[in-house]
């Protein structure tokens, strides 16, 4: 199994994270870490940590270092897979700590979901997590109720709107590998587009936090608050910015679709239940009234926002 581990000037908590993948009760993988370009002390703790991983801990070349978290992501996942030493990939962020059994349970479940055809059937094994702060003082001790999802519940149609598969929690296999890369250009995140892949497989979600999935201002995304108390408050204080980011992600979230239909025509699979969703996206919103619920899960201010915004 490997751990890809993208870094960018991450050394304020980097060696937390370094200690608690030191720490896990399955110690049998690799750490892939690909650098994006990082100007602080991350390359010098990696060169100190290599020690005490020994060639379990390897640094892969970047040749587009810069460009951002997706294709440095994209550059491990490309170097697991050319190599093909790994069955398993478990993305990792470099501000987390994860929790001791976090490997092991993670794992077992991929081998139970693969069973005797894993190496064809696209596979993506997915957990709770802890939401805490910079400190690691709990803000929410599930990420889902923190959220106010439920990631058991998702399926391949409400991926393509939003994504509730966190990508520091995931792990794929092989097979999803294989189909996953190369990333399009519209993929919003390395872990959305893979989910979405997995929607022609399988999926588990593991409803037990294995993470403390740190916040600190600087995350990439993160665990916002989502109360309506803090949602509309933030609607009042600026309502332009959030209607901007709104219709965005509406963009974004088409075009990726687009994208996947195309993926799933390369590879032979079915891609109905994709252009039925676009063709849905296409009609105008009184049409889309009568069954937004069916493409747009969460709160219900979140599926108006769409409804009206996308």
């Amino acid at each position: 199994m490997d751990v890809l581990l993208a870094t960018y000037n991450g050394s304020r908590y980097l060696e937390a994270q370094l200690d608690s993948i030191l720490a896990q009760t399955h110690q049998d993988f690799r750490v892939l870490v690909s650098d994006d370009g990082s100007s602080d002390g991350t390359l010098a703790i990696l060169d100190r940590y290599r020690s005490r991983f020994g060639a379990r801990l390897v640094l892969v070349p970047h040749p587009g270092a810069g460009r951002g978290v997706i294709r440095n992501f994209e550059n491990l996942m490309a170097a697991s897979l050319q190599d093909g030493m790994a069955g398993w990939v478990a993305f990792c962020d470099q501000d987390d700590v994860w929790l001791p059994h976090k490997v092991e349970r993670t794992l077992a479940e991929m081998k139970r979901l693969e069973g005797d055809d894993g190496d064809t059937v696209p596979c993506v094994v997915h957990t709770d997590l802890t939401v805490v702060d910079e400190h690691l003082e709990v803000l929410g001790a599930s990420f889902a109720r923190h959220q106010r999802i439920n990631p058991g519940d998702c399926s391949a149609l409400t991926l393509l709107s939003i994504n509730q598969v966190t990508g520091c929690a995931m792990m794929v296999n092989r097979a999803l590998l294989k189909m996953a890369l190369p990333l399009p250009s519209d993929t919003v995140m390395h872990d959305w587009w893979c989910a979405l892949i997995g929607g022609s497989g399988r999926r588990s979600f593991v409803d037990t936090p294995l993470i403390l999935y740190r916040q600190h201002g600087a995350n990439q995304l993160g665990a916002k608050n989502r109360s309506l108390v803090n949602r509309l408050r933030r609607l009042g204080t600026d309502g332009p910015g959030v209607l901007r980011r709104v219709r965005r992600l509406g963009r974004e979230t088409y075009s990726q679709a687009q994208a996947l239909q195309v993926r799933l025509r390369e590879l032979g699979l079915d891609d109905g239940y994709v252009a039925g969703y676009l063709a849905w996206r296409d009609a105008p919103w009184w049409r889309r009234l009568a069954n937004y619920r069916k493409y747009y899960v969460g709160p219900e201010l979140d599926r108006w926002s769409r409804l009206l915004f996308w």
